[in-house]
């Protein structure tokens, strides 16, 4: 656990007052590190068998046509790539860490308060995400992106990330719609109401996987506490928003319509906590970058010094990591201890 905390502590204390969006250097040390940390380890992050049986079992295809037909077809076509390399398991961990480094560090550094959002990803979309269910973490990724490309109006580049991150995990294409609206002036209810369609769409396309991911993470209890755990730390900085929103407009312009969705979104969620708890689960992971947003931007208007708003983020966010893995079975029998292939 004291690993974990500590660099997210160390990610922090060197973000907090540091705003400038190029910090070439913080970013360069944080992503080799990071891709390191993530890429190298051994027999950490729940999934990290489940995904070694997949590398074992593996056969490309011998056709690029058929392989690209088939489902999920980049995660199929980067795990076939390494394996007819000759390279072993740990390099698709390896890979797949640095695609999902670039994708965090372009998401951080298209905003302010660039390192802070860099730190506020460790504790649940780096080591939660990224370190285990990696399919999705890429989907994730990549949807950072189209985030970014909805704040520059972008429609197309919106859409194309998004299907680029359907090719790893397909529940992303559920985000799709919003690359309609870049651009566009976001109207809540209009907006609103065609958001409240992703929880259900949601539960339809997981249902297939909810046998599997019931029995990957246990009793339906346990998953349904530390999903609804996870979805109030994202809708955390709802509220704050929501109360100091016209100031948010007024100093952030640009990136208003994004947080406005980003809130839209997280309450459209709502729905799963009766649906289903494992979609909600999975869908936490897709809106927490947003949430992470929220909690920067709204953070640095809340108090009268942008810093010291900001360690309430930083102060949430180390609370949750830290009782996770007090209370967390997963936590225990996952992550603790940390391996590392070098270290070893």
């Amino acid at each position: 656990m004291l690993v974990y905390l500590g660099i997210y502590s160390g990610l922090a204390l060197a973000a907090v007052g540091n705003y400038s969006r190029r910090n070439t250097l913080f970013f360069a040390l944080s992503g080799i590190f990071l891709v390191w940390f993530m890429g190298f380890r051994y027999a950490t992050g729940c999934d990290y068998y489940s995904y070694l049986h997949r590398w074992v079992t593996f056969s490309p295809s011998d056709s690029l046509a058929l392989l690209l037909q088939s489902e999920e077809a980049g995660f199929n076509f980067l795990l076939g790539w390494i394996k007819a390399s000759g390279l072993d398991y740990t390099w698709l961990n390896v890979a797949v860490s640095a695609i999902l480094v670039v994708c965090f560090i372009h998401f951080a550094r298209a905003h302010l308060f660039a390192p802070l959002i860099l730190a506020l990803l460790f504790p649940v979309i780096i080591v939660q995400l990224g370190m285990s269910g990696i399919r999705q973490a890429l989907a994730a990724g990549f949807l950072m992106l189209s985030f970014n490309a909805f704040a520059r109006q972008e429609k197309l580049w919106t859409a194309i990330w998004i299907l680029i991150g359907m090719q790893f995990h397909a529940s992303v294409v559920m985000f799709l719609p919003i690359a309609l609206l870049a651009g566009r002036r976001i109207d809540t209810v209009r907006v609103g109401a065609s958001l409240l369609i992703i929880g259900p769409i949601a539960a339809l396309l997981l249902g297939a996987r909810l046998d599997t991911y019931e029995e990957r993470y246990g009793s339906g209890d346990v998953e349904s506490g530390g999903a609804l755990i996870r979805y109030a730390l994202v809708f955390l900085p709802v509220p704050f928003f929501i109360f100091y929103r016209n100031k948010v407009k007024t100093v952030f312009p640009d990136v208003y319509p994004l947080l406005k969705l980003g809130v839209l979104i997280i309450i459209s969620l709502a729905s799963l906590i009766f649906l289903s708890s494992i979609a909600l689960h999975r869908l936490n992971f897709y809106v927490f970058p947003l949430s992470i947003l929220l909690c920067v931007y709204v953070g640095a208007i809340v108090a009268k010094r942008p810093s010291h708003g900001h360690w309430l983020a930083v102060i949430g966010y180390g609370g949750y990591s830290f009782l996770w893995f007090l209370n967390s079975g997963h936590a225990q029998s996952c992550y603790i201890p940390y391996e590392n292939t070098w270290l070893m």
